[in-house]
């Protein structure tokens, strides 16, 4: 019977450390987070580089002029929005998905979601991503 109850431990304690790499990004932060809804595209490039967003508001991605690309914003894994796919200029609003919901409080890392800019639908520049904090 003792047996049992430390394998059992040993089996859940292995399952808890485990789920944290199953919702684990590639996220790294060039710079501080900023806390806005909007985020500038200018050369294949986003600023602010990481952006900070409460659950429930909206987040808008811009073209900045004179660039005269076309972009969308492709998330690889996970998604903070309704589509893995967003096309600047329209607002979307920001909900994370079940792993921040559900443990975001806990554990920061899963209400952070890499993404990429798609440049002319071909050039793939990699951006840390969108971080998902409360709301108001």
């Amino acid at each position: 019977m003792r047996a049992f109850r430390i394998c059992s431990c040993l089996l859940l304690a292995g399952l808890l450390l485990g789920i944290p790499g199953c919702a684990s990004s590639t996220y790294v932060k060039k710079g501080p987070e900023v806390k806005t809804n909007v985020v500038k595209i200018s050369n294949c490039k986003a600023d602010p580089d990481t952006v900070q967003v409460p659950k429930d508001q909206m987040l808008t991605w811009k073209i900045e002029p004179p660039d005269g690309h076309t972009y969308s914003i492709s998330f690889p894994k996970r998604k903070p929005v309704s589509s893995s796919t967003v096309p600047p200029g329209q607002d979307q609003k920001v909900t994370g998905d079940g792993w921040c919901t559900a443990g975001g409080w806990l554990i920061s890392t899963w209400c952070e979601y890499p993404y990429n800019l798609i440049q002319d639908s071909s050039t793939i520049c990699h951006d840390p991503g969108v971080h998902v904090v409360p709301g108001p």
